[in-house]
């Protein structure tokens, strides 16, 4: 009788034995295995590079190694309390790893992915200093505006608005009421090729800063509903008359919803100091988020057609105020060089 039990026994342990061994396979099975079953089977590329064969695991190391790369910062505006002036903030962007990987996971053959971007607000904006002007675009965008002041010249706007669209330009037209009132299509049509139209008053007769408030407010009002009847779009920008302001009329201007504009290098081209002069002028002196002011002259129609290609040779690309205002911008992405 013990015989058997003890034989029972072996039977049962090696049992247990051989279903423990049998548990252990399945398990290495499944840890090694399955990687190789989930790995991509078809041609998906991400950033340009074909993805086939990449396990899960390898996906979100190759993201993580490259994540601080492809990080960017948000900036902060920068109030200069002394001078009333403030350069905008820019946005960050954060590539969000876990989505990234599953988009790349469950592509489509034949898929291009682009890493999945959370985007980042900074702290302190420029909306937090409405009554604060703007001279330049944050330094750190590789974009310049061009600011054309309109109370003459309109036998030049049409050249200048053809100069532009050749060189693929943009830019951001301050016209003044007793102008636009005389030259309603012509607003029409530099609205209707992409470019800004803004405010420069209602009179050139005088500066801004002599009128009483009612008046600033009045003359404000009056171009701005002038040119959303003929655009449809409500100015967002102001720019005095000889550059002219004090903390009234930045005030002013604030509470009709508007933000003043001032320059950061000037072609003076309304003293005809020609075309050579004014060229090399903004090219030394022009920097990222820099913005250039003229107004339509002979001189400046052919100093668009000549510079516009040297401020593209220098990286920046040329939009309107609106444009190098906005916080956002080009999330930094390089191409991908891990090895499989």
């Amino acid at each position: 009788m013990f015989v058997i039990l003890f034989n029972m026994n072996r039977i049962r342990n090696r049992r247990i034995i051989i279903g423990l061994v049998l548990t252990a396979v399945l398990v290495l099975l499944l840890v090694y295995c399955l990687p190789l079953c989930e790995r991509i089977r078809d041609d998906v590329y991400f950033l340009g590079r074909n993805m086939r064969g990449y396990s899960p695991k390898q996906i979100e190391e190759m993201l993580v190694a490259r994540f601080a790369e492809w990080q960017q910062d948000p900036v902060e505006a920068h109030y200069i309390q002394e001078r009333q002036v403030v350069v905008p903030e820019l946005l960050g962007y954060r590539v969000n790893i876990e989505e990234t990987r599953n988009r790349i996971l469950t592509a489509s053959p034949g898929e291009s992915i682009a890493p999945v971007l959370e985007t980042v607000y900074p702290e302190v904006v420029m909306a937090d200093y409405p009554a604060a002007f703007i001279e330049r675009g944050n330094p750190r965008k590789n974009e310049v505006a061009l600011m054309i002041n309109v109370a003459w010249g309109s036998e030049f706007l049409q050249p200048m608005l053809e100069v532009l669209a050749a060189e693929n330009a943009w830019g951001t037209f301050f016209v003044v009421g007793r102008w636009a009132q005389e030259h309603g299509p012509l607003i029409q049509e530099i609205a209707s090729r992409g470019h800004e139209l803004a405010n420069h008053g209602h009179t050139d007769a005088l500066v801004y800063t002599k009128l009483t408030p009612e008046e600033m407010e009045n003359g404000l009002i009056e171009v701005n509903m002038l040119i959303e009847e003929l655009t449809g779009r409500k100015p967002k920008y102001f720019t005095p008359h000889k550059g002219e302001y004090n903390q009234l009329l930045l005030e002013v201007v604030s509470r009709v919803g508007m933000r003043t504009v001032l320059w950061t290098v000037d072609t003076v081209d309304w003293q005809k100091p020609g075309v050579e002069k004014m060229k090399n002028k903004i090219l030394q002196k022009l920097t990222a988020g820099g913005i250039i002011l003229m107004h339509p002259t002979a001189d400046t129609v052919i100093f668009l057609q000549e510079t516009i290609p040297l401020i593209k040779q220098k990286g920046f690309a040329v939009v309107t105020v609106d444009d190098l205002l906005s916080p956002e911008r080009h999330p930094v992405l390089f191409e991908l060089s891990v090895a499989r």
